[in-house]
């Protein structure tokens, strides 16, 4: 059994009751104030990143920075700018969304999120921030969205589509609420093209992410279902090898006992272009990592 292999099934004899959880709130309520398994601090320290994302390890060498940059890249995919309204389907601890207000000056942004954890943390540091007027962040699903039909210019996803009950049902609640002309853009895992059935390692370990198997298709899939489902202009950009190699080194070394500031990720451009580490990945039927657009016809 391959190191990642056995960390997998050691995670997932350690927490066997979120592989009876209907939604992603249980592993959410778990994961706490760190994106890594058993390394929250219990929301101790009120300056520490909030970040839930795996990173855009492109140019960054710490996860803030790497987390930061795939909130970036994304932002950027979907050409947030300042007349823009914008809605973030599973927005975590909203960290994108401040960065966006910043430094894409977004005019506003709703979000909706299913975990009340992340809600209500996220609604006290948008106070915090001084940001309760641009932010609307409320608890919701991405699957029956409380919004009129054309409310968005954009509707963006990081890192949480996967999670949706389904994700087609999310590209139909998306459509109907972007105003025509307006773009759904996602940073999104799952299966590379190629891959075989899933196996029953991959499902036991989606039962406990919560991600429903109706969701594991490759990216040209994708592309299908969003054009199925009324979009034009499909686009999709894989990220993989700046994706996987450097996430697992910043696990390693924060399982190794650095901390989040003190894990300094170096990768060899043999490591970025083999896309180190993606064969552990394969347990979780994760091989793949995505930017996608899409257009609503105008």
């Amino acid at each position: 059994m391959s190191g990642g292999a056995f960390n997998g099934v050691l995670a997932i004899l350690r927490t066997p009751r979120l592989l009876w959880s209907r939604d992603a709130v249980d592993f959410y309520r778990f994961l706490g104030d760190d994106v890594l398994e058993g390394l929250s601090d219990g929301f101790k320290d009120p300056n520490k990143p909030l970040w839930l994302n795996l990173g855009y390890w492109k140019r960054a060498r710490t996860y803030p920075e790497a987390a930061a940059d795939m909130a970036r890249l994304l932002g950027e995919a979907a050409k947030l700018g300042p007349t823009d309204q914008v809605l973030d389907v599973g927005f975590g601890f909203a960290e994108q969304d401040f960065l966006w207000i910043e430094q894409f000056g977004v005019k506003h942004i709703s979000g909706l999120n299913i975990t009340p954890l992340h809600v209500e943390r996220a609604n006290e540091r948008a106070r915090e921030r001084k940001l309760e007027s641009r932010l609307d962040l409320r608890l919701g699903s991405a699957t029956e969205m409380p919004f009129e039909a054309g409310s968005f210019d954009k509707v963006v996803a990081l890192e949480s589509a996967f999670h949706f009950n389904t994700r087609e049902r999310f590209f139909d609640e998306a459509f109907r609420v972007l105003r025509p002309g307006g773009r759904l853009a996602t940073a999104d895992g799952g299966p590379s093209p190629g891959h075989g059935p899933l196996t029953f390692a991959n499902r036991f370990v989606m039962k406990r992410w919560s991600v429903p198997p109706e969701n594991m298709y490759d990216r040209d899939e994708y592309c299908r279902k969003l054009a199925q489902h009324g979009f034009v202009n499909v686009g999709c950009q894989s990220i993989r090898n700046d994706v996987f190699p450097g996430a697992t080194k910043y696990r390693r070394l924060r399982e190794g006992g650095r901390s989040m500031k003190d894990a300094v990720v170096e990768l060899s451009q043999e490591e970025i272009d083999r896309c180190y580490s993606v064969d552990e990945w394969a347990l979780t039927g994760f091989t793949d990592y995505v930017i996608f657009t899409a257009d609503k016809p105008r």
